[in-house]
Formats: C-alpha cells, structure tokens, sequence
C-alpha cells in the first residue's frame, strides 16, 4: 500500500493512533496528579513542600532566629551594664560613709586615748609623789624634872608620811639618835651644878621622802629643891 504524499510541506503530517499524554491542550501534570491543581514553584511533589510540616527550614526562618538572640543578648548587656552602675555608685557612697565613720572612730579613740594617758599621768604622779610628813604627837613623861644629880626623861612621838625620826638635844643639828617614825625613847636630862633652875630642849625631826622634814620640839626644866636654913638657939 502506497501512503500518499503531502501536497503542502506547512501542514502537520497527521499521526496515526492518539497523541500521548491525552488532550494537547490539557496540561500535564507532573508526577501524574490532578491536573486541575496549579504546581507549586520548586515543588515537585516529594517532602518538604507546602503544608509539609516536616520540611526543612528555609533562609528567612533562619535570619528571624538569628536577629531574636541578637535582641535577647543585647537586652541581657544593656541590663548587665545598668546593674553594674548602680552597684558601683552604692559602693561609692558607701566608702564615704565608712570613710567618715573611720576618721570619726579614730579621733574618738585618740581623744580617749589622751583623756586616759592623762588620768594615768596624774594617778602616778600622785602614787609617786608622797605628802609630806608630819609629826602627829611628842611628849615628855615628866616636867619639870626635880634635880640635882642626872634623871632620864621618856619621849613618846607618832608621826604620818615620815620614815624615820631624830632626837637631839639642845642642838638641832646634832642627832642623839635615829627611831622608828612612832615610838618612844628614854633620853637623859642633866641637872647640872644648880642651885638655880636648868632648862634642855629636845628635838624631834620626821625624815620624809625626797629629803622632806617636819619638826617639833619641847622645853623640859629641871628644878632643884629650896635651900634650908639651920637656926641656932643659944643661952644667955
């Protein structure tokens, strides 16, 4: 069988038997689905397309991410930095205070300081610097004494603050002896030749600290008894 030729080269040679796919004029949907629903752009029908919610993340849910911790660790550093001002203005105030508090403890101390140096100062000078002595009582047993011949007379003396006591006779500046600072002592008391009355003075010196004295001194008399007169009687 001969198949005729086509007279005009411009007309479509004719096809025997339907055109694949269907319809020419009906798209061809890909993958073989429904070819009334439009196709994605980039989708070809595996995971990760429309409504999948599986799929993988795209750029811009990546750069929302990284400008959400970009404003959370900036508002983190701004908040930081605010702390740190007022925590340092605090400790500022607070060095002055202790530094006020400081100076104030310190004048303080060295007012009571000198305050008490000087209330030791005068306590040892007072313990240290005794009062003078004094002498208290000193007495004879007898006056007058009643002569002739020689008698011994006792002196008794207490004195305060001394350490030692001097008796002389007649004679301030030469001791007869050295006693205790109360006591007593017989000491003699020369009549002489008579037959007029004689007088001693006797002597005491209370020997203080720091070569400090305190005297007394007494007078004793003694006396000699009156003469007698014999009277002769005689005769005519």
């Amino acid at each position: 069988m001969s198949i005729p030729q086509n007279p005009d080269p411009t007309m479509p040679v004719p096809q025997s038997g339907p055109p694949p796919g269907g319809d020419p004029t009906v798209p061809v949907t890909p993958g073989g689905g429904d070819a009334t629903i439009p196709v994605q752009p980039g989708y070809g029908g595996g995971t990760g397309g429309p409504g999948d919610p599986g799929g993988p993340v795209g750029p811009d849910d990546d750069d929302e991410d990284r400008r959400k911790l970009w404003l959370i660790a900036g508002g983190v550093l701004v908040l930081g930095l605010i702390v740190g001002v007022i925590i340092a203005l605090l400790a500022s105030g607070g060095g002055d205070d202790e530094t006020a508090s400081s100076s104030t403890s310190s004048s303080s101390s060295s007012t009571s300081s000198s305050t008490t140096a000087s209330s030791s100062a005068a306590t040892t000078t007072a313990a240290t610097t005794p009062q003078g002595p004094q002498v208290n009582q000193f007495t004879v047993s007898q006056n007058p004494v009643s002569c002739p011949g020689t008698s011994n007379i006792v002196l008794t003396w207490t004195t305060q603050n001394a350490q030692s006591v001097t008796i002389s006779i007649d004679n301030p500046n030469g001791p007869y002896g050295t006693y205790g600072p109360s006591s007593q002592q017989q000491v003699p008391f020369a009549c002489g030749g008579g037959p007029g009355p004689t007088q001693h003075t006797y002597y005491l010196a209370a020997n203080g600290a720091n070569n400090q004295k305190a005297t007394k001194q007494i007078q004793v008399t003694g006396n000699f008894p009156p003469a007698t007169t014999t009277t002769s009687t005689t005769g005519p």
